[in-house]
């Protein structure tokens, strides 16, 4: 494979959204996104982390120093990044739903009950110069700690690790087996 310059991928810009599980995903980099999924904002200058992982386990022999084959045990997939705005969808997102009321101008924030799964379909996109990204997550969850440290000096930050699952959600008439999937223009992806 050659070394090309024009390969290198940077998120010079970007976007997260969320929406509930089953809303219409995307199947093209230049549609619209279905309306109910809700942009959260600025995003700290880390960007985005994008975490695709596998836990391989050996299967040894008396008889040999090394193993004799080697076994996927689980794979686990997760975005992380730091939303820098509170609202609505923000905090909503970070504590596992819950429920906004709003009386003679006082906004209320409610936690939800703790047994509540508030599972997402999230889809983070990036341009690179001409070049469009989508990453559509069907179906995921905020898990971890939110921790939130409110400063004199700097922005109160709230930390987000969104671990994806399988969604067996319809993507372009086909059943996702997949827990995500890549859309993008860029020419690097042109098949030969």
């Amino acid at each position: 494979m050659p070394q090309l310059a024009d390969e290198v991928v940077v998120g010079s810009n970007g976007s997260v959204y969320v929406a509930p599980v089953g809303t219409a995903l995307p199947t093209n980099i230049a549609g619209a996104l279905n309306a109910a999924f809700k942009e959260l904002g600025y995003v700290s200058e880390d960007g985005i982390t994008f975490t695709n992982g596998q836990e391989v386990e050996d299967i040894l022999a008396w008889q040999s120093f090394y193993p004799l084959r080697k076994v996927i045990t689980s794979k686990t997939t997760s975005v992380q990044f730091v939303l820098r705005q509170w609202n609505e969808d923000t905090v909503k997102l970070a504590f596992g739903g819950g429920t906004i009321s709003r009386t003679a101008g006082i906004t209320t924030y409610t936690p939800p009950d703790p047994s509540t799964l508030d599972e997402r379909a999230m889809i983070i996109t990036w341009i690179d110069g001409s070049e469009n990204y989508r990453l559509v997550i069907p179906r995921g969850l905020v898990t971890g700690e939110v921790e939130s440290n409110v400063v004199r000096s700097a922005a109160a930050d709230l930390p987000i690790s969104f671990d994806v699952t399988p969604s067996g959600i319809a993507v372009a008439g086909q059943l996702a087996t997949q827990p995500w999937y890549l859309i993008t223009d860029s020419t690097a992806f042109v098949l030969t």
